[in-house]
Order: structure tokens, then sequence, then C-alpha cells
């Protein structure tokens, strides 16, 4: 279907090393700007990621990394984030790149993700912190979700991608606000995703667990 891209090369490992490697600079003291994503990520990680399953983990750490980076990108000098907005950015910049279990994944870890989000971004020791605005609702996620599954499969299968085309194919995939994951792989799965050899290695198993997982995976 796609290759893993950028997104795919993002190292959870390195990540948490490199947090726990700085974890005793930086206690007690305020965060230099190039540090907030090691020290978010570690702390999800430590707060949260311990209680779920190992592939669960790695994809909510992966899609936070990539979260955070469209947050920081716009500087230390906007104090707000929109949590939508990012949101919304991030799933798009990441696209095709991972398969569509990747997506009910998140689906299922919004609540527990987001709590951590709001408890602890406005706590990070920077000399401004950070403000979040405009919390994500289950059925806005869903329908953020929806979308960007609409747009990378008209994608996939060379189809002009049109608003009226998008919201057709949201509307068949999503019932009651929830997603209709039976109606995705139903679609995504004829079409295959193939891992390149240009993956590293942990990226590579990552990506095959998902690819692993069915329908009744996410109890839909």
């Amino acid at each position: 279907m796609s290759r893993p891209g950028k997104f795919g090369k993002s190292s959870r490992t390195k990540q948490l090393k490199q947090f726990r490697r700085r974890k005793q600079q930086q206690a007690g003291n305020v965060l230099a700007w190039d540090q907030v994503a090691d020290f978010l990520l570690g702390r999800y990680h430590l707060v949260q990621g311990v209680k779920l399953p190992t592939l669960v983990d790695a994809t909510v750490q992966r899609f936070f990394s990539e979260w955070l980076v469209t947050a920081l990108a716009a500087g230390p000098e906007q104090i707000q984030w929109d949590v939508a907005t990012v949101t919304t950015t991030t799933l798009k910049r990441i696209g095709n790149q991972v398969p569509w279990q990747f997506y009910a994944v998140l689906g299922g870890q919004l609540n527990h993700w987001e709590k951590f989000l709001w408890r602890e971004v406005p706590v990070v020791p920077l000399t401004t912190r950070r403000q979040l605005t405009e919390r994500l609702e289950p059925a806005d996620f869903t329908r953020i979700l929806a979308q960007q599954l609409a747009v990378n499969l008209l994608t996939v299968s060379a189809i002009p991608v049109t608003t009226s085309q998008r919201d057709q194919l949201v509307t068949s995939l999503v019932a009651d606000d929830h997603l209709q994951w039976t109606a995705v792989a139903a679609l995504f799965t004829p079409l295959g995703f193939q891992v390149t050899a240009s993956a590293d290695q942990e990226t590579s198993q990552w990506l095959n667990d998902l690819q692993a997982l069915t329908v009744s995976d996410f109890h839909n």
C-alpha cells in the first residue's frame, strides 16, 4: 500500500534512552526547548505506557512522538497548543505510512492518552508553561480518524480526494459515532500494506505486528 517513510523510522527506544540519560540533569531545573519531547515521552511511558500491552504502548509512543513534532514546530513562542488541530495535522502527515490497524489502536487509547496530555503538558517545567485548548471528545476523534482513513483510502486508490468523496466514505465508516472497523478492514485489506526494506528492524517488527491484528482485536 505504501512505505513507512520518515515516520516509520522514529525510535521509541532511542527516545526513552535519551530521557533517562537526561533525567538527572533535568531534575528540579527548567527544561530546554529541545528536551520537551524526550521529557513528555519518558513521562508517558513511565506513567501510562508500562500499563499497556507492548504493541499498544509502542504505537501510542510513536504517534505521540509525531504529535510532539507537530506541536513543537510552532516554536517556544506559541504558548497554546490546540489539541484537535495538532492531532489532525499529525495524522495527516502520517497518512498511509502505517496500516489501518494503527488508527484502530489509537481509537481505543484516546481517553487515556488525552487525560495524560491535559494533566502533564501544562506542568512541564518550562520558563513559560504550555496551555492546551480544544479538548477532543470521543465523537470528534472518531471523525478525525474516519476522515484520515478516507483520505488514505482515496489516495492509495488513485481517486481524486475531493471533500464530497471523502465525506461519502466517512459516512460509510462511521455509525453511532463509532468507527466500523469491519468496514475499514474490508476496504483496506485487499490493497495490502508493504513494509519496505529500508525500515529498521524495530520498525519492521512493529508494522508487521500491527498488520497481524484483526477486527476482533478491536471489539467492533
